[in-house]
């Protein structure tokens, strides 16, 4: 703007005031008029460039253009245009909402993130450990044991082997064939568990003239009170049959084991309840013929077994009392056999002989009896055991539907056996000798003695042999070959230097009655000779057997 030479003052002169008086006395203390409205007007524009110039800065330059300063606003004196009213105040209540609803979205995001990330971590963890989990080996009396670091897999091996001998005394026709040495029993077994949830055992016998199968199952196991076993194993019948063979006091089973199955197919449920007070087992099985190990059925028939046994002492306030298990089983099912698969069994003595069999019709198969319709077995037993001081007995009742032509019979069989023993050094129980201290010459340990004594009795039914005053009743065995009865008393010196070992030697008397005859000639009226066969006993068995015995 052009100054006016009029209007302007020089420092250290005076210039005259040419203004008229009205002007000068309104520039005294209130602008005039004139002045007002340049001022305002200045402000306002101050603010308006100000204004632009930031929405410059901050909006994008054009592609291909220069920064060009803005031009100058002349000041024409004409009063600027009214500021804009400002913009209505928005609601603060409804604008914190939105705020916080976003705020929560966003945590919920987030949240979710990092669930998925931990997740996605465990599950590289689980990965990385399954791929690292380690592999422990152990070795003792149990077996060879390899078992996962989380403990949901275990193979454990295990071996069994018997070296035996037989010695009959007194008996020169009987131990002529049967003094012997032998592999009585050569069993390796591989069970195990897998998921922590199935055991499993597999055990074959090489032992004798052929491979058979002992035991092939599988056992699943969710609970305690709870367990479903299913495959080839031992039925529930006779406690003394329960006991595996490297933990008994005798060599050989007693004579009531004659009449329960060695083994036998099918499934199983059972368990036990009340850490252990109680153990019940309920199955359906093939049936197997008494004393038998079969793989396979030959009808549709099953067999019912059901086992109870009771150990109250395992409560704990009676636990000082010992061990005492009060035993009861049953089984019964139909017997379907023929002339040429009877079904029917024979019994062997403590020295292993046959001396009972049902006859056979080598001639006519009409004359051969055979297994018919049902079976019924019922198995009382018990065992008690203290410190170094056990028994163990149980009763076997067996009764057989027998066909011989067109005509059935029911025969009934028994058996009973009592077992006491004492061990030496070491812990008695129904799982065997357990010594105190292991052989250990070093330390001058030497194991422990057990010392057993058994009663055992067998009876057949009468009826087997027919009859001396009714010529018509049918025949099923031959008392001048097979005994009707049988009582056996014996000994036993186990020495236990551990669990894996023994050196057994027993002694066992066999009485029996019948099973023998005598034949005498005569001649009758007529001149003709007559030979009769008059009954007598078989001889008397002594039967002196040792052992050698590694267990795994």
């Amino acid at each position: 703007m052009t100054s006016n030479p009029e209007n302007m003052t020089t420092k250290g002169s005076s210039v005259p005031d040419s203004r008229p008086p009205s002007f000068r006395a309104s520039s005294v203390g209130t602008p005039s008029p004139r002045v007002r409205p340049f001022r305002i007007g200045g402000a306002a524009l101050l603010a308006i460039v100000a204004a632009t110039g930031s929405a410059a800065a901050q909006a994008p330059a054009t592609p291909g253009t220069a920064n060009v300063a803005a031009p100058a606003v002349t000041d024409t004196g004409a009063t600027p245009p009214a500021a804009p009213a400002p913009e209505a105040t928005p609601n603060l209540t409804e604008l914190q909402n939105r705020i916080d609803a976003a705020e929560q979205a966003s945590r919920i995001a987030v949240r979710r993130v990092e669930l998925l990330e931990e997740q996605l971590a465990a599950t590289a963890q689980a990965a990385k450990q399954q791929k690292d989990v380690p592999t422990f080996t152990t070795a003792g009396e149990r077996g060879f044991n390899f078992r996962s670091g989380d403990g949901l897999y275990l193979l454990r091996v295990k071996g069994q082997l018997q070296i035996d001998t037989r010695w009959f005394l007194n008996d020169g026709a009987l131990s002529d064939k049967a003094d012997t040495f032998l592999i009585r029993r050569m069993r390796p077994s591989i069970d195990g568990t897998v998921f922590g949830l199935v055991d499993y055992k597999f055990t074959p016998d090489f032992a004798g003239a052929s491979l058979a199968v002992f035991d092939a199952y599988a056992d699943i196991h969710p609970f305690q009170w709870l367990r479903l076993r299913a495959g080839k194993f031992k039925s529930p019948l006779g406690l003394e049959r329960l006991q595996n063979d490297p933990d008994l006091v005798f060599m050989e089973r007693a004579l009531t084991q004659d009449l329960t199955p060695q083994r036998d197919v099918g499934a199983a449920l059972g368990g036990e309840v009340g850490n252990g007070i109680l153990t019940y087992s309920l199955g359906v099985y093939n049936g197997a013929p008494d004393s038998a190990n079969p793989d396979v059925d030959t009808n549709h028939a099953k067999d019912f077994v059901g086992r109870v046994l009771l150990q109250p002492f395992k409560a704990e306030a009676l636990s000082g009392l010992g061990s005492l298990g009060l035993h009861f089983a049953a089984s019964t099912g139909n017997r379907f056999g023929t002339p040429t698969n009877t079904l029917l069994p024979a019994y062997k003595s403590g020295g292993q002989n046959t001396f009972f069999n049902y006859i056979s019709g080598t001639t006519d198969p009409a004359g051969t009896p055979f297994a018919h319709l049902r079976q019924t077995r019922i198995n009382p037993g018990l065992y008690y055991y203290f410190g170094g001081f056990g028994v163990l007995g149980e009763y076997v009742w067996d009764k057989q539907e027998v066909q011989k032509g067109n005509v059935t019979t029911n025969l009934v069989n028994w058996a009973a056996h009592g077992t006491a023993s004492f061990v030496i050094g070491g812990k008695n129980g129904y799982d065997g000798a357990t010594p105190n201290q292991v052989l250990d010459f070093t330390k001058g340990t030497w194991g422990a003695l057990e010392i057993g004594v058994r009663w055992n009795y067998l009876k057949v039914d009468g009826a087997t042999f027919g009859s001396t005053t009714d010529t018509t009743a049918l025949v099923f065995a031959d008392n001048t070959k097979s005994p009707a009865k049988v009582q056996a008393f014996g000994g036993a010196i186990n020495y236990v230097p551990s669990r894996t070992f023994r050196l057994c030697v027993n002694f066992e008397q066999s009485r029996f009655t019948g099973g023998s005859s005598v034949k005498t000639t005569t001649t009758d009226a007529t001149g003709a000779k007559v030979t009769t066969a008059t009954v007598t006993n078989r001889h008397t068995e002594n039967a002196l057997l040792g052992r050698v015995q590694v267990n795994f």
